[in-house]
């Protein structure tokens, strides 16, 4: 067998190793592996003391957590609070008649009125961006009547409720 020089020492590294780990001193504080043991009894029937790493062992044994208190330990927390319910709505025992409908606030203001010679005045009304040019008796949009001038306020009819309301002139009639 021809073996190169490089083959030849890995050889020799490797039966150093062999020799060194089955011959060579143990250190006193190695750890040696637990071999099974079974328990002594003495003639008494009373069990002999325990090996020492079995002694060890059960020393730790306090240490050892419940597998039920170790999966909560990354278990998931929630920090919402339910809003506490609403207050119940006061209870009134005399039922509240309906309330009769009021006509809408007026929707027409008044711009200037107008007096031909010897005819009816116009009044100049606008709603939004629209002037209304009316005279008393007139219906506006379906809804309102114009009734007439009454100390300085020009008096129109809302036509649902037959509601009279007033739009201020500032003229005297």
């Amino acid at each position: 067998m021809n073996l190169t020089k490089r083959t030849k020492l890995l050889i020799g590294i490797a039966c150093a190793i062999a020799a060194y780990v089955m011959f060579a001193q143990k250190d006193p504080q190695t750890i040696q592996p637990a071999k099974t043991v079974a328990v002594a009894r003495t003639a008494h029937g009373v069990a002999a003391p325990a090996p020492p790493a079995t002694r060890s062992l059960l020393q730790l044994a306090h240490r050892v957590v419940d597998q039920a208190a170790a999966g909560a330990l990354f278990a998931a927390h929630s920090w919402y609070v339910a809003p506490p319910p609403a207050p119940a709505p006061a209870v009134s025992e005399v039922p509240s008649a309906p309330q009769a409908p009021v006509a809408p606030p007026m929707p027409f203001t008044y711009m200037g009125s107008y007096t031909p010679d010897g005819a009816q005045p116009v009044f100049f009304l606008t709603r939004g961006d629209r002037v209304y040019d009316v005279r008393v008796g007139d219906t506006l949009d379906e809804t309102y009547h114009v009734d007439g001038l009454n100390s300085g306020q020009l008096v129109l009819t809302y036509k649902p409720l037959n509601v009279q309301q007033t739009i201020i002139t500032g003229g005297n009639p």
